[in-house]
């Protein structure tokens, strides 16, 4: 029998009989829950091999933060990338791919590829252009960012970028020693931040809430995060806790896929999760369910939270939320009770108009719970020696100089964003795009963007594409002409992941490796991001900051650990085992060495230091112009955000933009499943085609992300308010309507 087909039997044993279920909860509840142990990783897997003619290299899928080995076979004597396939050797994703990384294919060699350096000729956004040499493009965007820096101040360049790729840091570090102090991601505000600066605020740069034991786990709460579709690898972890016996809690807007398989699924209405967090540490606190000697050992302001949460009972909370005020008691009791249990949380809590004091609450009741840094909670990834790129140092964000980081259009009000608790000191995107609309408070006049389809990325797309018109000059990166990339002066053509090398140690890839990815390609003339900025570098006078090449980089990042790239990519992955309760070494990196549950340093920083419950700006109740309460945000697992759009098989998997409406609230409004309709807010308007589900409550509909033109949910994404000190856009939770809209001609 085949390995898969033995798990598959194993899976429908008596062991895992799937009525057990039923009582999972309640065994969790008298202290009798057990689960089954994880299982060892095979030592039969067979090693891959090349057929007559073909070459294969082992590398590492980068479609998403997931970052999947793979392995790339190709035509030996031409070099032509035949397939990509997952790596049965990978002890994180054991040989399954998605259909991202199976499709790479095309989008290494999509006939629309940027395979070139472009001049545009025509008139902005007109997309006529001719092709140019790397040394001219790049003299040309070296020449013009030395112009505006040195004419009008470095603070008239807006130096911008996409998701994490391998290069990010690079170009942040770029954008520091250059003196800009507008640098910023369409994503940091809006993904990942939130989260990772509640970690500096309540555990002092320790980031327990982004890993997760789940091998070891009795109970997970899945926080506004769908991973089959987002977050792959986590998917699988998920759906092997669960198999191993571990309870499944969801909280979710919508029947997601992981809410499909839950234990207990909670429906909050969208931008109310706060009110929930708040009422399930308010159940575990009056119900004595904490976990009495962490909390006295281990942490600060147990007694101000206490008293904060004292009023957020869960009859007030079933008011705020919709969600029954028993489901609320029994999530926060088994969540308590559980002999371990992990928080996994996702872009939902990022994207709500409190996002870092929601981020913040469910870090309380991980840490109420003891489920910190101990076996089947949240814990720390191991360290594997090499040079993070993820810190400030790397970045040089001390060297940009002191009265440039208060132009920093959103300083100020935004300390959390803009200031050194961020991961990246940023500017605040709204306020930039903004000031490039308006030369208010002082003119942006040139912009760089690496790898982001700006004008469908950001919020409030129309404003955003009114303020790229009013850019002196605009230099993009990307693989494709993207509709952003059609409003530049100068184009640069980057690579595709299978056309790079990269050293990946990341939270969002594995706990326990670091991982090597290997170029296994080429088109045209497109670089490395790394190369690129590296090359810009040396042309505007930072070149001893910098390295040769993406090779010395990586050399550079590996040293401490004893290896080059070129070793490391022999021996594929570099692994350090997991180590619990760190934290009795050395405490927490805080200001009161605990895990601050009043947060000292988010008071210094103007913030709440104790989450509270504020509603969604657009607060109140639906209006008769905009009825309908909006989530947008929802991934489809063909696409990375607004990527991959080109690729034909993917399009086949998802060949539209949904809008996820309840048939009750469309039949109310003369809808039927499929019908083109249009979405209107106070920001703007997109249309979608009408997908009818019964697991999104009546009254509620979600929008999928990243499609382009018209179809741009973010054009409907109001910017009326910004969370606390983060500036975060409510992209979860405003007011619009639906209609019926007329076919396209």
């Amino acid at each position: 029998m085949s390995g898969k087909r033995a798990r598959f039997a194993n899976y429908l044993s008596a062991a895992r009989d799937p009525t057990r279920r039923a009582q999972i909860l309640d065994e969790i509840l008298a202290g009798r829950h057990t689960v089954s142990p994880a299982a060892p990783m095979s030592e039969t897997v067979p090693a891959y091999t090349a057929q007559p003619g073909e070459t294969v290299t082992p590398t590492v899928c980068f479609s998403c933060h997931s970052t999947c080995e793979a392995l790339v076979y190709s035509e030996s004597k031409t070099g032509e990338v035949l397939r990509v396939e997952g790596d049965p050797t990978s002890p994180q994703t054991r040989g399954i791919l998605c259909a991202k990384g199976l499709a790479a294919r095309d989008l290494l060699y999509n006939p629309t590829r940027l395979k070139m350096p472009l001049r545009r000729v025509g008139a902005r956004g007109e997309g006529k252009f001719e092709e140019i040499s790397w040394d001219e493009a790049l003299e040309i965007t070296a020449d013009k960012l030395l112009e505006f820096r040195d004419r009008y101040g470095p603070q008239s360049l807006a130096l911008l970028e996409g998701t994490r790729r391998g290069w990010s840091r690079v170009y942040s570090r770029f954008c520091n020693l250059f003196g800009a102090p507008n640098h910023g991601a369409a994503g940091w505000a809006q993904c990942l931040w939130p989260r990772l600066v509640d970690c500096n605020l309540t555990f002092g740069g320790a980031q327990y809430m982004e890993a997760f034991d789940f091998p070891n786990t009795h109970c997970i709460l899945a926080w506004g995060v769908n991973p089959p579709t987002s977050w792959g690898v986590r998917a699988a972890d998920i759906m092997d806790a669960r198999m191993r016996g571990a309870a499944l809690l969801v909280i979710d807007p919508q029947l997601s896929e992981t809410a499909a398989k839950a234990d207990l699924w909670l429906q909050p209405r969208p931008g109310t999760d706060m009110a929930l967090a708040l009422a399930m540490i308010q159940v575990i606190i009056s119900e004595n369910l904490t976990d009495v000697p962490f909390v006295r050992e281990w942490t600060a302001g147990f007694d101000r939270v206490a008293e904060q949460t004292r009023a957020y009972t869960p009859a007030w909370a079933e008011k705020v939320t919709g969600v029954p005020a028993e489901k609320i008691v029994l999530a926060a009791r088994v969540y308590a009770q559980a002999k371990s249990a992990c928080l996994i949380r996702g872009l939902a809590l990022d994207q709500m108009h409190d996002s870092v004091q929601v981020c913040r609450a469910t870090s309380i009741l991980a840490s109420i719970t003891g489920n910190i840094g101990r076996p089947g909670g949240n814990i720390l990834v191991s360290s594997r020696d090499e040079v993070s790129q993820n810190t400030h140092r790397f970045i040089c964000s001390d060297e940009l100089p002191e009265p440039m980081r208060r132009l920093r259009i959103g300083y100020d009000e935004f300390p959390l964003l803009c200031g050194e608790l961020s991961p990246v000191p940023s500017a605040h995107m709204p306020s930039l795009w903004r000031a490039m609309a308006t030369g208010k408070p002082y003119p942006i006049r040139c912009a760089m963007i690496f790898g982001s389809n700006a004008v469908v990325s950001y919020t409030n797309s129309d404003m955003v594409q009114k303020a790229l018109e009013n850019l002196d000059f605009l230099i993009v990166s990307d693989l494709f002409l993207t509709p952003t990339g059609r409003m530049a002066d100068i184009v640069l053509p980057a690579s595709a992941w299978l056309e790079r090398d990269n050293v990946i140690s990341s939270f969002q890839s594995n706990n326990t490796h670091t991982l090597i990815q290997q170029k296994a390609a080429s088109v045209g003339q497109a670089r490395s991001d790394v190369d690129i900025i590296c090359e810009l570098a040396r042309r505007v006078g930072l070149g001893d900051r910098f390295w040769k090449d993406a090779r010395a980089l990586y050399d550079d990042l590996l040293a401490p650990a004893g290896v080059t790239f070129q070793e490391a990519a022999k021996r594929r992955r570099l692994y350090a085992p997991l180590r619990y309760e760190t934290y009795r070494e050395k405490g927490f990196q805080t200001p009161s060495g605990k895990i601050e549950l009043y947060s000292s340093l988010a008071k210094q920083n103007g913030c709440d230091p104790v989450p509270r419950y504020t509603p969604p700006f657009e607060s109140g109740r639906p209006s008769e112009q905009y009825p309908l309460l909006m989530s947008t945000g929802r991934h489809e697992s063909a696409f990375r955000i607004s990527e991959n759009r080109q690729n034909p098989y993917l399009l086949e998997l998802a060949p539209r933009a949904y809008l996820y409406i309840n048939p009750a609230t469309a039949e109310q409004l003369g809808i039927s499943d499929g019908m083109r309709v249009r979405v209107q807010s106070s920001a703007g308007s997109a249309f979608a085609y009408a997908r009818f589900t019964f697991g999104m409550a009546q009254g509620v509909v979600q929008g999928v992300s990243g499609w382009w033109g018209e179809y741009n949910i973010n054009k409907t994404v109001p910017w009326d308010g910004f969370a606390q000190g983060m500036g975060t856009v409510c992209a979860r939770g405003y007011y619009c309507s639906v209609t019926p809209a007329p076919e396209e001609e």
